[in-house]
């Protein structure tokens, strides 16, 4: 009320007192008419200090979008991918990146757990939960010779990811509630991979129970999340696909309400036989549906020419 006081004087404020209006949100509820009686002040006085007193209450609660801070992002080692991602894969949220076999998800994940560790970010380490194939050691040493090559560095990069072998939901349930939370308790770990989620629900049941599996699905989605909330983590997941027979299309599988819990969704598709790639945004809260290509080698992946 101090702005308020220095605006009326030392006499209309009394005033003020005098009718119980002794704070800024009493001052802000209260009839303009009455205020105007009560300080002799004209309307549009009355109306720039109502102004004044509002933006008092509201500092530091709310901020426009100009306000707020850009989020940490992780490169992925291609120029034209991260300016396309404003920066890279986002670290709120959940991503997913989802296509067909052999497509390069995987190598997509190992560039990342490198790229992770390069951004120095504080939180190097990064935790990679395989449901599919063991976790592929000799691409990982192949791409880590390869960035040694080009950064000139030799931080031993596969000392700093932590693998787990998951095969169903128990086991998957067991890390996230139980083995997980203490791992991070005690390392630096600012990034998790799950490849694939699709791997912990492949079932051969041909009429499996779909309320159940989303209801495992949220239970899932729940825990990372409060990892994400307490520890700073970023989590990228890897998701296979279905075959659509009416629209003949290939579709991320899991349907609808996996689709509802992640937050950024990401397509790799081939184009024809060649290694170059296509990346493409299917939905986030912050990122247009554009797509850029890449090329997948033997060196990482890459821009496209």
């Amino acid at each position: 009320m101090e702005q308020i006081k220095n605006l009326l004087g030392p006499d209309a404020y009394c005033a003020l007192l005098n009718e119980n209006i002794n704070n800024i949100n009493q001052f802000i509820m209260a009839n303009p008419k009455l205020l105007q009686r009560i300080t002799n002040a004209s309307a549009e006085a009355i109306k720039e200090m109502v102004f004044i007193a509002s933006e008092d209450i509201i500092k530091g609660k709310f901020s426009s979008a100009y306000d707020i801070e850009p989020k940490a992002r992780i490169s992925t080692g291609c120029e034209k991918l991260d300016e396309m991602l404003l920066g890279g894969i986002p670290t709120i949220g959940i991503s997913e990146l989802y296509g067909c076999s052999g497509v390069g998800k995987t190598q997509f994940c190992l560039q990342l757990s490198i790229q992770h560790q390069l951004s120095n970010i504080g939180k190097t380490e990064v935790v990679y939960i395989c449901s599919e194939d063991i976790f592929p050691s000799k691409r990982m040493k192949q791409l880590t010779n390869e960035y040694s090559k080009k950064f000139k560095v030799d931080p031993n990069f596969e000392d700093h990811i932590y693998i787990k072998h998951v095969a169903d939901f128990q086991e998957l349930q067991k890390c996230l509630s139980t083995d997980l939370p203490k791992l991070l308790l005690i390392t630096n770990v600012g990034l998790i991979i799950i490849d694939s989620i699709a791997g912990i629900f492949r079932s051969s049941n041909c009429n499996p129970d779909y309320v159940a599996r989303s209801n495992d699905l949220t239970k899932i989605c729940t825990a990372l999340n409060e990892l994400q909330d307490k520890h700073n983590c970023a989590i990228f997941m890897v998701n296979q696909v279905t075959d659509n027979v009416v629209l003949e299309t290939h579709e991320p599988c899991l349907g609808l309400s996996w689709a509802n819990n992640v937050t950024h969704r990401f397509c790799l598709s081939r184009i024809s036989d060649n290694p170059e790639r296509e990346f493409k945004i299917i939905f986030s809260p912050e990122l247009p549906p554009i797509s850029t290509n890449i090329l997948l080698t033997v060196k990482g992946l890459t821009d496209a020419q």
